[in-house]
């Protein structure tokens, strides 16, 4: 609701003066109370900060000899002044303000496009800002011009990270959702609690739905608490280094030199930039940069040793004294942040590290690994008691360790529990203690709006991924039921795992156990299912089936291709793309997406950059491209940068005579005519033009690509 009236509004130039940081603090502070209160306000604010933003990253540029006379010719009888009258009513001012405003964006942004360029001028036309109005409340405010501008409501999703000063460790969930309203199309907001001494967070946007996502260029927006200059804190820094690496790997570097350029002399900073700042470098390069830090180190030591630094910075001196070969001071941190912090995460690590490394016998190792989690629970201990657990086969140490374990919320997550029932499944004298578990894992539904899903993940490409993790519990139950002789429950399990699993791995072992059982009907239709699979995969899976009692006759094989089509047509969608969206195919030549995809049906791989595809999906397409091309489909590799240090392209090798080169897609404008959000994303867009797929799945995209292609062979296996 709007507040201001013409005797209770503030003036442009107080609301200036404030949005710029000059006003006086008991001033300031009457202006926050009153704009938490006023829309209308708050609203100039946050423009006035935009804009402000906006014109200092424009560069001055040099006009051209002779422009400002020509467009500012002198005359000799300049015209009157024009008066604007004294009574006009404050919300028209304000309306017009609003669209001078608008206007001025729109100029900024086309001088953006010429001086930064259109890349990263789109990449910014979206923003979402943080800002504490209320000690415990962050609002959030978001302003798009996507398609998200049209939606009714939309959702903001944040991980952030908490300090603790004894432990180092997040102590919360460090996850929250919050509800963003719409004030005006394409500008929403919402607040949200996150606990005190909150230093980092990371957040992204979506509609209601979870299916489409800002995320800022694959970035993520970001909030860092800052110190009274307005400059980050250490602990944001930090925490947005142990963030990015968890989160998004591959810009950690960047997260690096940036705390690096606050803070230059932070071993914790340092020993991340040799950990992951040398990798990119020549031989030559990093022998010199090596050198450079042994120097570093030696300055940053003495320095450390005159005053009382805290465990942060004793672990980072240890770790960084060990990366570079210096025993001696490696050993005498490790002394100092043992002693005087012992309950301290960095400390329990290296008792961890120290009994990892020992020759003690399992059960003696154990026996230390409960004396230090009794005096630090950390779950880096709980992982590590439950693995040894395994290997003595003593169900005693399992179930008290695999409480330890499930009791600590931190570092775990559904991937890991699958993993931890897979580890127990796999000793029998622990099958009980394994079933009980994942019985345990199966009575929670999955949340799609929980913190399984990560920030750039869809809901859709959430269920597909929990309904796999699901299956592949119900196959581990099904095999510890065949075990201890319950074929029924074990039966139970299994077609539980294949009503929620397409994965042929699933089929192969659900019509092994029917060809066992002597059903071999229904052991045909399963192997039916898996050979229909369009995908050839990386790793053979199917069975000699001479070795069997049957085998899927071709009405069988007739069957499951249909059922695959069904199956894949069911999540189709039918968006439109602009085929008109143009990339760089080779320097100083460019095509549209139209022309390329040429009428046929097309996988279009789009990353940010090349080396951020992952080695595994570059391998299942290569093996794949000769089944597209008989299916009369085609493969795309697009990217929107080149690899940062050479500037070149990386061109993989694809099919067996030939390359298949990312094509630059330099003015974003294949991202945003497929709708992405992601570092990497898949999408298939059939041969009228219609985008079908777009996720995270490259097995799924090859899958639909080959099934809409023309004549798709590849399925008839």
């Amino acid at each position: 609701m709007d507040c201001c009236t013409r005797d209770t509004y503030i003036d442009d130039r107080t609301l200036n003066r404030y949005a710029d940081g000059e006003l006086p603090p008991r001033a300031a502070a009457a202006v926050r109370r009153h704009l938490r209160s006023c829309a209308v306000c708050r609203r100039e604010v946050q423009q006035i900060r935009a804009l402000s933003a906006a014109l200092r990253a424009v560069p001055a540029p040099r006009p051209p000899a002779g422009l400002f006379e020509e467009m500012f010719p002198e005359e000799t009888d300049p015209p009157p002044p024009i008066l604007l009258p004294e009574t006009q009513p404050v919300a028209s001012s304000r309306r017009l303000a609003v669209l001078g405003g608008a206007c001025l964006l729109v100029l900024i942004a086309a001088v953006l496009v010429l001086t930064l360029g259109p890349q990263r001028a789109m990449a910014g036309s979206s923003t979402l800002s943080f800002d504490w109005e209320e000690p415990s409340a962050l609002t959030l405010r978001y302003e798009t011009i996507s398609l998200l501008a049209a939606e009714p409501g939309l959702r903001a999703r944040l991980r952030y990270w908490v300090p603790d000063p004894f432990r180092f460790a997040q102590t919360e969930p460090g996850y929250r959702v919050v509800e963003l309203s719409r004030e005006e199309p394409g500008v929403f907001s919402g607040a949200v609690a996150l606990p005190p001494g909150t230093v980092y967070a990371a957040a992204t946007v979506e509609d209601l739905d979870g299916e489409h996502i800002d995320s800022d260029f694959g970035r993520s927006w970001e909030y860092l608490e800052t110190d009274a200059r307005g400059q980050a804190t250490l602990d944001a820094r930090l925490y947005q280094v142990l963030a990015t690496a968890d989160q998004n790997p591959r810009r950690v570097v960047e997260a690096i030199e940036r705390g690096l350029s606050d803070y230059p002399q932070r071993p914790e900073l340092w020993v991340a930039h040799l950990l992951y700042g040398e990798a990119a470098l020549s031989e030559g390069s990093a022998e010199v940069s090596l050198h450079a830090h042994r120097a570093r180190l030696e300055r940053l030591d003495r320095a450390a040793r005159q005053r009382d630094p805290g465990p942060g910075e004793m672990h980072a001196l240890r770790l960084y004294a060990r990366l570079l070969g210096r025993e001696d001071m490696e050993a005498h941190w490790r002394s100092e942040l043992t002693a005087r912090f012992p309950r301290h995460e960095y400390a329990s690590q290296i008792r961890l590290e120290a009994i990892q490394r020992s020759s003690m016998s399992h059960a003696e190792k154990l026996d230390a690994l409960d004396r230090s989690w009794r005096l630090a629970p950390m779950p880096s201990v709980a992982q590590v008691g439950l693995q040894l657990s395994y290997e003595i086969t003593d169900p005693a140490f399992t179930r008290a360790w695999l409480r330890r374990y499930a009791a600590a919320s931190v570092f775990r997550d559904s991937r890991l529990d699958v993993e931890v029932a897979e580890r127990m499944a796999a000793v029998p004298t622990l099958g009980m203690i394994a079933e009980n578990w994942i019985l345990q894992l199966l009575s929670g539904q999955p949340d799609w709006l929980g913190t399984d899903r990560s920030l750039a993940g869809t809901r859709a490409n959430f269920e597909a991924e929990a309904a796999e993790s699901l299956a592949r519990l119900h196959v581990l139950l099904g095999r510890l039921r065949v075990a201890r002789g319950d074929r029924t429950g074990a039966l139970e399990a299994f077609e539980h795992a294949a009503e929620l699993s397409w994965d042929p791995r699933v089929f192969v072992e659900l019509a092994e156990f029917h060809a066992e059982a002597g059903s071999t009907t229904r052991a045909a239709e399963l192997l039916a299912l898996a050979q229909a699979d369009p995908v050839i995969p990386l790793e053979p899976y199917m069975p000699d089936v001479e070795d069997w009692a049957t085998a899927p006759t071709e009405t069988d094989l007739a069957v499951a291709r249909a059922a695959w089509r069904e199956h894949l047509a069911s999540s189709l969608l039918d968006e439109r793309v602009n085929g008109g969206a143009r990339l760089e195919v080779s320097p100083g030549e460019e095509k549209t997406l139209r022309e390329l995809t040429d009428g046929d049906v097309t996988l279009v791989v789009q990353s940010v950059r090349p080396t951020y595809v992952p080695r595994e999906s570059l391998d299942l397409l290569r093996v794949n491209v000769p089944e597209l091309a008989a299916a009369g489909a085609r493969a795309l590799l697009v990217a929107v940068e080149p690899d940062s240090g050479s500037g070149a392209w990386t061109v993989p090798a694809i099919g067996a005579d030939s390359t298949l080169p990312f094509l630059h897609d330099e003015r974003s404008e294949v991202w945003k005519a497929l709708g992405a959000w992601r570092e990497v994303q898949f999408f298939v867009v059939d041969g009228g033009g219609a985008l079908r797929y777009r996720g995270e799945a490259l097995a799924t995209a090859l899958r639909i690509a080959l099934v809409l292609g023309d004549h798709s062979p590849a399925s008839v296996r």
